[in-house]
């Protein structure tokens, strides 16, 4: 009789890297999120969910050495980072802002909480990592990025009436953008690359049916195609780029010092941002013009091979 005893009363230990990895990274997220917002009275919570968050990753590492109990609870209850990171940036958006308050036009401060399409979007991007939802994956990204860019063509929109155009001041919408917005952009982003990974693991090659979908994002498409690096620099220069789009923004605190004085601040030229505009879009075509010809190179490619295999005789063993 073996004296080995059964895995049920020996389990394995469990590898807590990725976890504790996920949840350092989901202090690292809400430590940011309270120096984004460190004006509004909601900025507090930030704080206390990282100390939890780190809390967690030390609890994860003790456990790891309890083979009995911590092992099993681990092995059950453990995420991959990028369901830790998503869901983490989730609950950020919900928390901050989507638009900043401008006092003197009458234009509210809304947190994500308080606003219908966060909720929509944050529950969409949700229902995409839960695997008994997966046959409503598809509708629920494209519900996403619909709800990213209805936001803010209804904030672009704002623009248009007579409150802001009376103003005399030259706006821009990421001047009315709050940071829940671009914090929602980044969890969508991260969740098609997740989608974009798992369906590049295919064994199939991909069809441009397939990848073109993908590639609305920059450089998801290549990702698609199993370029992750490739697709990865292309997704980081279109980032670049809308970091500096967002740097030709007014910062929240400014607006907030002028509305306590009752006025706006001092028009400025606001053309600059035309340049990183333009070179996002660059960017983006760049990424599109990439992704087709990595897409007819594969074909050339699988349709050389098919002669080169018609072309052996069938006879030589």
């Amino acid at each position: 009789m073996s004296s080995k005893p059964p895995p049920w009363l020996d389990p394995k230990p469990a590898s807590v890297g990725a976890l504790v990895r996920g949840l350092l990274a989901l202090g690292a997220i809400f430590v940011g999120a309270f120096a984004l917002t460190r004006g509004n009275a909601n900025a507090g919570i930030f704080l206390v969910l990282a100390v939890v968050c780190v809390g967690f990753a030390l609890v994860s590492l003790f456990a790891r050495g309890l083979q009995r109990f911590g092992g099993s609870v681990l092995t059950r209850s453990g995420r991959t980072e990028r369901e830790l990171l998503t869901g983490g940036l989730l609950l950020t958006a919900l928390l901050t802002p989507w638009s900043t308050a401008i006092p003197p036009v009458h234009w509210p401060q809304r947190f994500g909480w308080q606003t219908l399409p966060a909720l929509v979007i944050v529950a969409a991007l949700v229902t995409v990592r839960v695997d008994r939802l997966r046959r409503y994956r598809l509708p629920a990204i494209l519900i996403a990025g619909i709800g990213l860019l209805a936001w803010i063509a209804w904030v672009s929109a704002q623009l248009l009436t007579p409150t802001f155009r009376n103003t005399g001041f030259p706006f821009l919408p990421i001047d009315l953008l709050g940071e829940g917005w671009s914090i929602a952009l980044l969890a969508f982003i991260v969740t098609v690359d997740g989608m974009a990974i798992e369906a590049a693991g295919d064994e199939h090659a991909a069809r441009p049916r397939q990848v073109w979908p993908f590639a609305v994002v920059p450089g998801m498409g290549l990702v698609r195609m199993y370029y992750t690096a490739r697709g990865r620099l292309w997704l980081a220069a279109a980032a670049f780029a809308a970091f500096l789009v967002q740097a030709n923004g007014i910062d929240w605190a400014e607006f907030q010092y002028y509305g306590a004085l009752g006025s706006l601040p001092e028009p400025r030229p606001r053309g600059a941002v035309l340049i990183p505009l333009a070179l996002g879009l660059a960017i983006w075509l760049g990424s599109l013009w990439d992704t087709q010809r990595r897409l007819q190179l594969e074909r050339t490619e699988a349709a050389s091979l098919e002669r080169s295999l018609e072309g052996r005789d069938p006879t030589l063993v």
